[in-house]
């Protein structure tokens, strides 16, 4: 018998368990995945600066990164970019197992993700599909908090912005004679033959 079969008259109530939203058990909306995504992007990002100037590979003073950077990545250096990284890939895990949960779907989908194009396909799923109303097989849905709602649309902005920015620059650079046109690649590669 599925949770969403059982009526509430029959079945007893049962006490709610405080939702930790850093554990793949339970559900996120749409609206709490993408202002969860955005949250650990800009921690990951901000973790990444500070380690960076930490330990020296970015100079704050010239903009500039360190003439051995590569010798320090691969150094006792590395491991704390390693740490971050694992960090940022699982609590990506935990806020996609979520999403999953949310449309009715086993966390194990997420290993759809590995597979090319299929990725896409997935990505646009957690991002456009609806989770299912009232109890599913993995609970309640969860109460979107504000401050969720507000980083998440603060991130689709953002994310808006930033193609229009790019698009209209590429356009530039067209219309300067920056970058050139496919036809003139192809012309330029091909003229020696």
């Amino acid at each position: 018998m599925k949770p969403q079969d059982s009526s509430p008259f029959f079945s007893r109530t049962q006490a709610s368990k405080a939702d930790n939203p850093l554990s793949p058990d339970g559900r996120f909306g749409r609206l709490s995945s993408i202002g969860w995504y955005g949250f650990v992007h800009l921690i990951a990002f901000f973790a990444s600066i500070a380690f960076s100037l930490t330990i020296g590979i970015f100079n704050l003073h010239t903009l500039s990164m360190d003439n051995q950077f590569v010798n320090t990545l691969t150094g006792i250096a590395g491991l704390g970019f390693v740490v971050i990284l694992v960090l940022y890939l699982y609590f990506l895990m935990v806020i996609t197992v979520r999403r999953l949960h949310d449309l009715n779907r086993s966390g194990w989908l997420i290993l759809l993700f590995l597979l090319p194009l299929m990725n896409i396909f997935m990505g646009l799923y957690l991002l456009l599909g609806s989770g299912t109303p009232g109890i599913n097989n993995y609970g309640l849905p969860r109460e979107t908090p504000v401050w969720e709602k507000i980083l998440a649309w603060f991130m689709i902005i953002i994310t808006v912005l930033s193609f229009l920015a790019s698009s209209s620059i590429i356009s530039y650079m067209f219309g300067a004679g920056e970058l050139e046109v496919p036809p003139q690649v192809i012309q330029k590669g091909t003229q020696y033959f």
